[in-house]
């Protein structure tokens, strides 16, 4: 059974994001990344579509295309795979002719070989980069340039960090679109804290760049991430995302990380080799499949 939504349920979306823990015990990666998992309740019809296989209450397969980019997420729950299921689900999406990209959590051999039954070649790569905090002594950190000082997101900054993001991250797909409803949501999880997000302010309080820290745990251990860093343009080449970064990892380290991630575009060499200099390693490989003659699926 195969069928097609807007908009899932909180029933059902309880039963995919069981199925999506039950893929990443197996895969050791997650089959949906945040975007796509907080797009499992969004209210919003034609946002995003949902397809599911198997009973109505016990979902085998899902895959959800973000409409805003034509971006796909897809997996099989283990006890079902081997089955086509895969297949059936891609070829639905693909039937959308909305489909432009693919997402391949881990660059896992499945995924490989469904990219290639479906004519998909890689066309972007994402890294997870990760510094161990255990014995790490504190390193001296680069300072703000004149005129700027570290403060943490308060009440009234909201517009002005989506600003800086989407100036930012313009050329990016996902984290350029971001709206504030799509900032908001995210600082409605549990863990966020407005004192984790901080930001360089000018002498009138606008924002010259944020890092973003997310704190959560991992085997009852805390772990950091270097959630987002985005320096606006104008004040690019100042030094400011490094010292935004030194501060980071100081106030992670404090709380006691045993390590911080973070994800960033392979192709985005200056940035790779600011994290690298800061000593963090490449531990993780995401890759996006797309058309292998540049046109949208469909």
């Amino acid at each position: 059974m195969l069928t097609q939504s807007s908009v899932l349920d909180n029933a059902t979306a309880g039963h995919v994001r069981r199925l999506a823990g039950q893929a990443a015990a197996i895969d050791g990666t997650a089959p949906l990344n945040e975007s796509a998992r907080l797009a499992l309740t969004d209210p919003r019809p034609g946002r995003v579509s949902h397809w599911l296989t198997g009973e109505p209450d016990e979902p085998a397969g899902y895959a959800q295309l973000d409409r805003r980019d034509g971006s796909v997420q897809l997996f099989v729950a283990p006890a079902a795979r081997g089955r086509g299921l895969g297949g059936r689900l891609a070829e639905a999406v693909q039937r959308s002719g909305t489909a432009r990209i693919w997402w391949a959590f881990g660059d896992l051999p499945g995924a490989r070989v469904l990219a290639g039954r479906l004519g998909l070649q890689p066309v972007r790569g994402l890294l997870k980069m990760s510094l161990p905090m255990t014995g790490r002594d504190p390193a001296p950190i680069r300072q703000l340039p004149g005129g700027l000082r570290l403060d943490h997101f308060r009440d009234g900054d909201l517009a002005g960090l989506v600003q800086v993001n989407h100036a930012a991250f313009s050329h990016h797909p996902e984290q350029g679109g971001l709206t504030t409803a799509d900032f908001t949501a995210r600082m409605a999880s549990d863990w966020y804290r407005d004192r984790d997000l901080l930001v360089a302010r000018d002498t009138a309080g606008g924002l010259a760049g944020f890092h973003w820290t997310k704190l959560t745990s991992e085997s009852g251990q805390p772990v950091g991430e270097v959630y987002v860093l985005a320096v606006a343009p104008g004040s690019a080449g100042r030094g400011v995302g490094g010292a935004l970064l030194d501060a980071g990892i100081m106030h992670m380290q404090a709380r006691g990380v045993l390590r911080i991630d973070l994800y960033v575009e392979a192709a985005n060499d200056r940035v790779v080799e600011l994290y690298r200099r800061s000593g963090f390693t490449t531990t993780h490989t995401d890759l996006v499949y797309g058309p292998s003659d540049g046109e949208q699926d469909g």
